[in-house]
């Protein structure tokens, strides 16, 4: 995976990371509100339970109080219905500890008078949530109800057998009812308890609900709000990208065109000139003023052909990207020093080398332009007048940092020139024959490149001192 895809992949995570924790927040909540609204119609299911459980409970007791004293078999049924109703929940309880069969544990609700459309709610709060300390505490407290409903029935059949067989003696009469009382008072005690408990625990899980809620809705906004916010930001960023993609192509097109118009102007002014040259020639008899005219020529020639290399190295340097792989200072120079042998006056130059750094990481046609160009110059603008010329080519290393210096002592450069030779299309005067106006500009654009710098030292008359620094760390980074 490339270096662009990587961070585009990261932009795509960063951007779709909040929607991802908003549908997962929205999720969740709608689970937690789903099990929350589960478990209160459940605990209301209970509730409502409990209260045909009490109600039955005291109409049974009522009804074998009044056949106590009546002995109307009326009385007797009734009793034995109405407390089938805790009977039944209390097979319920039974089955949904034992594990049985779900028909078995839905006929002892439907005893208990549960609504057919709870029973599915009241098996699945109990099998789920029985060791939860709320409904574990409603459990212990129906279990018990359950042990008096037992004392009740015992009460119950010990009195139907003696009204049956007619023992019931009047001393038993007071300890029955006592009995009676008792019972029902503890019921009473449970059966509040009971409701108390899933009370409790409804408020419990309301409280936690709308923690749960605040919770996950704060994420959920901060989450929109991220997103929101980077979506804006990605849109910002891409209006100045845009807007400076414009501006940069408008700047561009203005270099273009000024380009396109300096670089006709120099491709026509030497053509011109050799046709005046030419015309000039035809009408000439003088041998030595024709030689004169054909030097001028050569010149022309010279010019045109050093500007066309000069814009095929500006072509190459602004399409190239920065290719760095181990390269020869040592080759690159005794090539540069190969391609200028045949230039007019450079054997009358000495040119020195001295390479104490040779190898390393670089882009190798970024330092063949920088060289060639400096080399170049050096040679055109050496000072005739000067019994010894020279070049002295100079490699080594400083810091952190790769040295390249380049020195000659020819005609140098006029104080007032020296902040403008970089600049694109710039000769010192209109009668420089000998510049193109690019050859420095795409050095000082090669060496920023390679994230480097160039100084210049030049005293007029005396000559002239380019140093090139290129940073090993950026070596290292590349």
């Amino acid at each position: 995976m490339t270096k662009s895809e990587i961070v585009e992949n990261l932009k795509f995570r960063n951007i779709f990371k909040p929607i991802a924790i908003v549908i997962a927040s929205c999720s969740l909540l709608i689970i937690t509100n789903y099990l929350t609204i589960k478990i209160l119609s459940a605990s209301r299911a209970y509730i409502n339970g409990e209260s045909h459980y009490s109600k039955a409970q005291k109409d049974a007791t009522r009804h074998l109080i009044t056949y106590f004293f009546t002995k109307d078999d009326l009385q007797w049924q009734l009793y034995n219905k109405e407390l089938s109703v805790p009977k039944g929940d209390k097979k319920a309880r039974i089955g949904l500890i034992n594990n049985s069969d779900i028909e078995t544990i839905k006929n002892g609700f439907r005893e208990g008078r549960n609504n057919e459309k709870d029973l599915n709610d009241l098996i699945w709060l109990f099998k789920n949530f029985q060791d939860v300390s709320f409904l574990a505490e409603a459990i212990s407290e129906w279990e018990k109800g359950d042990y008096l409903i037992d004392q009740l029935t015992s009460i119950g059949n010990e009195v139907h057998e003696k009204i049956s067989n007619n023992t019931l003696i009047p001393d038993e009469k007071e300890k029955i009812l006592q009995k009676l009382n008792q019972i029902t008072s503890k019921l009473s005690i449970n059966e509040r308890n009971f409701s108390d408990s899933l009370g409790e625990g409804t408020r419990l899980i309301k409280i936690y609900l709308l923690l749960i809620n605040i919770f996950l809705t704060l994420i959920i906004i901060g989450s929109v709000s991220v997103y929101y916010w980077r979506m804006v930001n990605s849109l910002r960023r891409a209006k100045l990208d845009t807007e400076n993609k414009n501006n940069n192509l408008i700047l561009l097109n203005k270099e273009l065109d000024q380009f396109v118009y300096n670089a006709s102007h120099d491709l026509r002014a030497p053509i011109l000139s050799l046709k005046g040259l030419i015309e000039l020639t035809k009408s000439e008899n003088d041998l030595d003023e024709i030689r004169n005219y054909l030097e001028i020529m050569h010149q022309s020639l010279d010019k045109q052909d050093q500007f066309i290399k000069d814009i095929i190295n500006y072509s190459r340097n602004k399409k190239s990207k920065i290719s760095i792989a181990p390269v020869s200072l040592n080759q690159i120079i005794d090539e540069c020093i190969n391609q200028h042998v045949y230039i007019k006056m450079n054997n009358e130059i000495i040119i020195n080398k001295s390479v104490l750094v040779d190898e390393i990481l670089s882009d190798g046609l970024k330092l063949q332009i920088i060289l060639n160009n400096l080399v170049s110059n050096a040679i055109k603008y050496s000072d005739e007048k000067k019994a010894k010329r020279f070049i002295s080519i100079t490699t080594f290393a400083e810091s952190n940092n790769t040295k390249i210096e380049i020195e000659d002592n020819g005609i140098g450069i006029s104080p007032e020139y020296q902040s403008k030779i970089f600049e694109k299309f710039f000769i010192t005067n209109s009668d420089n024959q000998k510049s193109s106006g690019l050859g420095l500009y795409l050095v000082k654009e090669a060496v920023e490149n390679l994230k480097g710098n160039i100084n210049l030292d030049s005293k007029k008359d005396i000559g002239s001192k380019f140093t090139i620094t290129i940073p090993k760390q950026h070596e290292s980074q590349l």
